[in-house]
């Protein structure tokens, strides 16, 4: 309850905080820069296009900002990167594993090495970005790692994209058992369908049509990342936006046949229809 209470001190009142966040040139990742700046917070932003990334230091003035181009799929230029951090600042606050990319395809048709470079981003940067960062995490500091409603239940077309973020969710959950003696709290956040250019930057495949209740669950990035700092503030271990959402995991988790059935006749419906469009 210390460290609860701990967060509910320090998340109130993020002037001055060192945040990291990845992902930062666009979506969630570009939003969130802005609110935190609004906030007070001295931004550190990451993603593998340092022109965009100056531009939105630009956009947040006069936040201090400092921008840091890494593909964080490649195990030295995430080096690099917390090795700039201990350097330039010698500590963190707030580490926002942010960026992620998705694949829009079925499991069984997808290369293995698209499966890796997912996870890469989606999983094992967030993993390796805790392990170098937390060391200069001081007491009252947070991990917040952005997941998704598709780390809760599994969805048609998007199972390796889903796996990723189960795991996400469950090192989240584990972390924060982890870390609840260092007074570091750990906090993952899962979106429904946000509006950003995401399924513009598919690894492989397209989305075809909408996915069901994709309207209902639609928010913003704004939405997103208010909700975000919203539930930091309160000490939240998980934030599910919008709400609505816990009902359909509930729901999945209540009547899973039901549910799985339903997304596989989907899955079939969309076979026999390119089935019927092959010559």
């Amino acid at each position: 309850m210390a460290s609860l209470k701990l967060v509910y001190k320090t998340m109130n009142d993020l002037t001055g905080k060192i945040a990291l966040v990845t992902g930062a040139s666009s979506g969630i990742g570009r939003t969130l820069a802005r609110q935190l700046a609004a906030a007070g917070a001295t931004l550190i932003l990451t993603s593998r296009r340092q022109a965009v990334l100056e531009e939105v230091a630009r956009e947040i003035a006069p936040a201090v900002a400092v921008a840091i181009a890494a593909d964080l799929r490649h195990p030295e230029a995430l080096a690099r990167l917390t090795a700039g951090i201990k350097k330039r600042f010698g500590r963190l606050d707030l580490l926002f594993n942010n960026a992620g990319v998705g694949l829009h395809a079925l499991s069984i048709d997808t290369p293995p090495e698209l499966v890796r470079q997912l996870f890469e981003l989606n999983f094992f940067a967030p993993v390796e970005l805790t392990r170098q960062l937390v060391p200069i995490m001081p007491r009252g500091a947070a991990v917040i790692n952005i997941s998704s409603i598709a780390g809760k239940l599994p969805l048609p077309e998007l199972n390796i994209y889903c796996s990723s973020k189960y795991a996400l969710n469950a090192f989240s959950d584990g972390l924060w058992i982890e870390l609840r003696q260092r007074g570091i709290h750990v906090m993952s956040v899962c979106p429904g369908y946000v509006k950003t250019a995401f399924g513009e930057n598919l690894l492989m495949g397209k989305p075809v049509g909408n996915v069901p209740g994709q309207k209902r669950f639609s928010i913003s990035t704004d939405e997103c990342a208010r909700a975000t700092l919203d539930g930091l503030a309160r000490g939240k271990r998980t934030v599910v936006v919008p709400r609505i959402g816990w009902l359909l995991i509930a729901f999945a988790r209540l009547f899973p046949s039901f549910v799985f059935s339903r997304m596989a006749d989907r899955v079939k419906r969309r076979d026999n229809v390119s089935g019927q469009a092959k010559p």
